[in-house]
């Protein structure tokens, strides 16, 4: 089992991002979990991931709402579907995007490949936060105010 480096990144702004490391072995629905904490999104909300090419262009579906795979259906299973299953290229990307009447949608890069870590308890986990969370826009202040800075 590897472990797997991710950036997240919201589409509609690049100062926000986090980098988030999970092991191949642990699933789709591990990452949604650590997802929604870390970006502060709704802990009920359902999301979607698909295996992206380089242009960001959706392909297989990994469901939140979807119990079980089976051959040849329209989307796979967060739950059952292991990270590792779809990583066919070191560069490999995913679209994340949220069941939310925001619509707020993702982009996942792979970052790094490294060798399974000595302690295995502490994953998934945020290493690197930067700029915030979608649901937080507009209630926490993004410039600085001038009367605060006197």
């Amino acid at each position: 089992m590897s472990l797997i480096k991710f950036r997240v990144c919201w589409s509609d702004d690049d100062n926000t991002l986090r980098d988030i490391e999970i092991l191949s072995g642990q699933s789709y629905f591990d990452l949604h979990v650590i997802i929604k904490k870390e970006l502060m999104l709704p802990a009920d909300m359902e999301a979607s991931f698909y295996v992206s090419d380089e242009h960001w262009k959706k392909g297989k579906q990994i469901s939140s709402t979807v119990e079980k795979n089976i051959r040849d259906a329209i989307a796979l299973s967060m739950k059952k579907t292991p990270i590792g299953a779809l990583i066919v290229d070191p560069h490999q990307k995913f679209v994340y995007e949220c069941e939310h009447p925001k619509a707020w949608l993702f982009y996942l890069d792979l970052v790094t490949l490294l060798p399974e870590p000595m302690r295995l308890d502490e994953f998934p986990r945020c290493i690197k936060s930067e700029g915030i969370s979608p649901s937080q826009l507009g209630i926490i202040p993004t410039e600085k105010d001038s009367v605060m800075e006197v």
